[in-house]
């Protein structure tokens, strides 16, 4: 290189490095910055449509299983011998693991989770012509198994039950603590339904309570008068559960993504607010994991089927 070509050369100084390498930095850490924001309401969206999942699927299922409860067939109803009617729908309040032999009423073997509701959900289903005890596949428990209009009785002396099948919905723990909604539906065998056994299956995950209010026709001109907690219906009487019309069903839904700054409390309104009473089981205020974000879903469904009780004289 000549002299002429060295005068002229020219490099970076240390002062114009630095501002070079601070802008960098900087556009460094935005970009880091703007993916990190990108990336929260991506997880918070996929949390959002999860939920959303969930509860609606939720709410299906035991909205869809409580408008079903009460039917059987009438040739069977009417058979000689056949058991007296039982109430289509029965419920606890904070119940765990309840279950049900023949024509008694529901037992909970604990607590329910986070003070969650078991509801109990009487039905029949569809049998072929000639075996009434396998199914002609129109209709299902909460299992997903075909529903036969009748039950078979798997030990000798056992009793036939009024309706094929009994569901039992309730909250329970996963291995991994995850709450879930749960059914208890009857075991086959054969393709046949067995009266008195039942089958523990997992239908929701992410469940974290479910509340139920029962809507009580009290005076018999089929309207609907209050809806009162299990403890209430409980206290009058086991009769006073062929007068249930309607069923108001909450559940809370949570997700799996922390998305809940710290510190916000979550304060979650289940029931519309009443007169009688029970303001404090209109919330739910959530204990366990507070930064996971949750959403009730709630109905009101009226039954399809009322108890015959309230029909013919056939109680």
């Amino acid at each position: 290189m000549t002299r002429r070509q060295l005068q002229h050369a020219r490099g970076f100084t240390l002062a114009g490095m630095m501002v070079g390498i601070a802008l960098g930095l900087i556009a460094t850490f935005a970009a880091l910055s703007t993916f990190e924001v990108m990336r929260q309401a991506y997880a918070s969206a996929v949390d959002g449509v999860l939920i959303e999942e969930r509860g609606q699927r939720a709410l299906s299922i035991v909205t869809h299983a409580i408008r079903q409860s009460g039917w059987i067939p009438v040739r069977i109803a009417l058979a000689p011998a056949h058991p007296a009617p039982v109430p289509p729908i029965e419920g606890r309040d904070d119940c765990a693991l309840p279950s049900v032999q023949a024509q008694a009423q529901m037992q909970c073997a604990r607590a329910g989770v986070q003070g969650s509701d078991a509801l109990l959900v009487r039905v029949s289903g569809s049998g072929l012509a000639a075996d009434r005890t396998l199914p002609d596949g129109t209709m299902s428990d909460c299992g997903g198994y075909a529903l036969p209009a009748r039950a078979i009785v798997p030990a000798k002396g056992g009793r036939l039950p009024h309706h094929a099948s009994t569901n039992l919905f309730y909250v329970g723990l996963a291995s991994d603590g995850t709450p879930q909604l749960l059914c208890r539906y009857p075991s086959r065998e054969g393709g046949r339904l067995l009266a008195g056994t039942q089958t523990p299956g997992t239908l929701v995950r992410g469940v974290e309570t479910m509340q139920l209010r029962y809507g009580v026709d009290l005076d018999g001109d089929g309207r609907v008068e209050r809806f009162v907690p299990a403890a209430e219906m409980s206290a009058q009487g086991s009769a006073v559960w062929h007068r249930v019309h309607a069923v108001q069903v909450a559940v809370v839904v949570r997700g799996d993504r922390v998305t809940v700054p710290p510190n916000v409390a979550q304060r979650l309104t289940l029931f519309p607010p009443d007169d009688n009473g029970h303001a404090d089981d209109q919330i739910f205020e959530p204990t366990r994991q507070p930064r996971l974000r949750r959403r009730v879903f709630a109905t009101t469904v009226r039954l399809r089927n009322p108890s015959p009780c309230q029909e013919a004289p056939l109680c």
